[in-house]
Formats: C-alpha cells, structure tokens, sequence
C-alpha cells in the first residue's frame, strides 16, 4: 500500500485571525494539482491557533483540498477542564485531526508520555486524525542514544491503543528537538535512519497496518532542504513550522513533496 504524503503547516502562536485567513487563501489559490483535486496520496494540512480555526473552514470537507488541525487537543473527553478542547469538541468544529506530543508541550507544557497517550487515544477514538510528534534533544543525541529515546516515545504514546486504531488517521512526525527553531536540520542521512528505525518498531508490534503509516519530518523545513530530504526515500513529508506562515515557502515545499510522490 502507497504511504500518504502529508505537508502539514504548523502556525503556533502566530496570526491574527485575519492573518490567518489571508495566508490560507494564498495557500488555497495556488495548491499543485494532485492536491486541489483530492488526491488521496498527496494531502496538505494547517494547524493555525484554536481561534482561528472558524475562520477556516470555507476550505474543510471531507477530501480537503486543505486538511485543518488543531494544534493540541485534550487528554481528556469533557469535564471540569479549565482552558481545555476535547475531540469531540474539534470534531464538531469542522476540524480533522491534531498535533500530539510536540516537542515545545512536552518541554514546556510538562506533558508526559502519559498524557501523549492518553491523547492519542482519545483523538482517534474520536474519528480525528493525529500527527504524533517525537524526537530527541540536542544531550541525547550527542550521547548515541537518541533511537532507543525516540522508539520509547513511540513505545509509550501507543501503549494504550487497540490494534484496530492502528489505521490511516494515525501519522508519525520525528522532530529532532535540536533542530526545532535553531535553523539546524539533521542530516538526510540522520533522517531516514531514524524513520527507518520508527518504521521498523511499528512493523514488528502492528504488522503491514504500522509499516504503513506516514512518517514526517518536522525541524528547521525549508526549501532549500526539503527535497533532499525527500530524496532519501524514508520521508513522507513535513512537518513545517516557521516557513509554513509564508505561503511562497511553504507551496514550495508542498510542489517537492507532490513530485516525489
């Protein structure tokens, strides 16, 4: 079965409401074909601020052409949760699907592999899709443990998970904490080891249904290295965050990532 290509757009803590809507039309007029006509191998998705995310929806359906995230989502259905959105809630927003466990909640939200997992969980329990995000910082790199830290993130964040949840919905996302923001990028080659090594823990605990899942990578994207990045084979596309809030860059990458399909 053919991996689904993924360009995700993370906007973080950036944007005005009327920003927002701005660079998604920008982005919408100029998607690559095999985008804005559906195409189910190749898909492009934002993830703008929770109060923004009403101002996009004239771009959700079902097919896309653009797929709307949400830049977290509660561990938890509903309740007594001050400041917190459940899935069904995003769900009932128009929206897609999540990002979970990215590196700037667990590091400085304190979000725990626990709460990743119980995230995860619930998000695909609720018919939402879920970017999950791992990746190791800059000690434990240098140190050459950095795949048995990243595989135990993923061990951890899916301990909870029924087989039957191990589907399409669920996307991986290796973001190498040091690379995040720092203008840095792991190297093609540092790259396809690691989503080797994802690939390969997912394909001995779930079968063809984990060998499947997309795997992107996400750390300082840009043009000038998306596409060798793409060329190693072992990536199915990005997690973007700072270029993604310029639709030039981030169409740009979108186009690499459409022609490596």
């Amino acid at each position: 079965m053919a991996r689904t290509r993924w360009t995700i757009g993370n906007w973080k803590q950036n944007l005005l409401r009327g920003a927002a809507e701005e660079l998604a039309t920008a982005v919408v007029s100029d998607l690559p074909e095999p985008v804005a006509e559906g195409g189910k191998q190749v898909r492009v998705g934002i993830a703008p601020s929770f109060v923004a995310l009403d101002v996009l929806r004239p771009w959700v359906r079902p097919q896309g052409p653009l797929f709307l995230f949400a830049q977290n989502v509660a561990a938890q259905e509903e309740g007594a949760f001050t400041g917190e959105v459940g899935p069904d809630m995003l769900r009932d927003a128009g929206v897609h699907g999540a990002i979970v466990g990215h590196s700037e909640r667990r590091t400085l939200f304190g979000e725990t592999d626990t709460t990743v997992a119980r995230k995860v969980k619930l998000a695909l329990e609720a018919d939402l899709r879920v970017v999950l995000c791992v990746g190791e910082g800059l000690e434990v790199r240098e140190s050459g443990n950095h795949e048995s830290f990243v595989i135990s993130q993923l061990s951890a964040a899916l301990s909870q998970l029924p087989h039957e949840l191990m589907n399409e919905r669920l996307i991986l996302a290796y973001e190498p904490v040091w690379a995040i923001g720092t203008g840095k990028t792991a190297t093609p080659r540092d790259a396809a080891a690691m989503h080797r090594s994802l690939r390969a823990w997912m394909e001995k605990h779930f079968g063809s249904a984990g060998a499947d899942r997309s795997i992107l990578y996400g750390g300082s994207v840009k043009p000038n290295n998306a596409a060798a990045l793409m060329a190693v084979g072992d990536v199915d596309g990005f997690l973007v965050g700072g270029a993604s809030l310029e639709a030039e860059a981030f169409l740009q990458i979108v186009r690499l990532v459409v022609s490596a399909a």
